[in-house]
């Protein structure tokens, strides 16, 4: 069996830059060859910690040398990816700080390297909004401003560090779907400022936008195993999220794995289990690809 595999979010560029290796083989969590198993395959490999252009470098330098993918600027881009039986892999940025919070610079990563998917804040709050995990206030005047004119050219707006009220006030603003890359369910999971309520999923589900299941245990809770990932994706699947739940494992962001998981090539025990808990073979397709392209499409 075949098995599709489309990501949200992955630090594996950091890793490799940070601890040495490469890209398109490695002792991480992923990497280009283990990726290369599912088809069709894609993959969100994220910027956090600065140096943007080295790892946005580096990423095009593996991609390039390795044969094995081709990074995307859109989702044609990512199906003609898939046709040729490549790996579609995108660019995010997690923490607009990075960026200096500019719009301008912004639409510079956006044209000139094809990012396309932005987190307004990482673990802190910055210019933009307030984080999840630092004070937690919501977006500011330069933030509301930033929101609207990255959807107007075409860049994603994801929320997953972002804190409760910067999550309402982009709602309110938004005028394209948004996502949530690697957050879980607070109501599964609430030891983690950053899973989120079921209002917040249902607001994602009501605007066209969605989820992403983060593997990371703390944020799964429960058993901490592959019945605990089934478990967050099926009550989101019961809050009217089949066409919003998708993958955002957040491999190389954690230095665990839930039990069962060893790295990108057993997420695919996630779609084995949700097979044998009754879900048809279209449901956890759509989950575990077609959710977050099509999201993806109408984002941006």
């Amino acid at each position: 069996m075949t098995i599709p595999y489309f990501d949200a979010h992955c630090d594996t560029v950091t890793s490799v830059l940070k601890y040495g290796g490469n890209l398109e083989k490695n002792e991480y969590q992923l990497d280009l060859t283990r990726l290369a198993a599912y088809a069709p395959v894609a993959q969100f490999f994220a910027v956090w910690g600065g140096q943007y252009e080295e790892k946005t470098a580096l990423l095009r330098s593996a991609l390039q040398k390795s044969g094995r993918g081709v990074l995307c600027r859109s989702v044609a881009e990512a199906k003609t990816a898939a046709e040729r039986g490549q790996i579609a892999a995108f660019l995010s940025l997690e923490g607009m700080e990075q960026l200096d919070c500019s719009t301008e610079r912004l639409r510079e990563a956006h044209e000139r390297d094809g990012l396309i998917l932005v987190n307004l804040c990482w673990n802190s709050d910055n210019e933009l909004c307030g984080s999840a995990m630092d004070g937690g206030g919501g977006l500011t005047d330069k933030g509301r401003a930033f929101v609207r004119a990255a959807q107007d050219m075409g860049v994603a707006i994801d929320l997953s560090h972002a804190s409760e009220r910067t999550f309402w006030d982009v709602m309110e603003i938004s005028r394209r779907p948004v996502l949530a890359s690697h957050s879980n369910s607070a109501a599964l999971c609430s030891d983690f400022p950053r899973n989120l309520t079921d209002a917040q999923f249902e607001a994602l589900v009501q605007c066209g936008g969605g989820a992403g299941l983060n593997l990371y245990p703390d944020f799964l809770g429960l058993t901490r195993d592959i019945g605990a990932c089934c478990a967050h994706i099926e009550h989101f699947l019961a809050l009217g999220g089949e066409k919003a739940v998708f993958m955002g494992a957040d491999l190389d962001g954690m230095d665990d794995l839930p039990e069962g998981i060893t790295g990108v090539e057993s997420v695919e025990k996630i779609y084995e289990a949700l097979l044998r808990r009754g879900h048809s073979e279209d449901l956890v397709r759509d989950i575990f690809y077609n959710n977050l392209m099509d999201i993806l499409e109408r984002a941006t």
